[in-house]
């Protein structure tokens, strides 16, 4: 697993509430239709979150594109300094 998705997970499964066996499945395909608890509240708790982490922020037309966990770990790894 790669750091990138490590962080999404841990963010993901505090802003889900999630357990560690809940988390376990979060994978780079996960959307919002795999998790029913993920709201668009929850969506952009979970990016306040990340970018608190990362010490990175997204713009405010990019959280709406952010749908998947794998759209999130793309962009967080462009936006992470090299």
């Amino acid at each position: 697993m790669t750091e990138t998705l490590h962080l999404v997970r841990a963010c993901l499964q505090r802003a889900l509430k999630l357990t560690d066996a809940e988390a376990a499945s979060i994978t780079e395909a996960s959307t919002p239709v795999n998790f029913p608890q993920w709201t668009s509240a929850v969506h952009l708790e979970l990016l306040l979150a990340i970018e608190q982490e990362a010490g990175v922020m997204f713009e405010a037309d990019e959280m709406g594109r952010l749908a998947s966990v794998q759209a999130i770990c793309e962009t967080l790894e462009r936006k992470q300094p090299q």
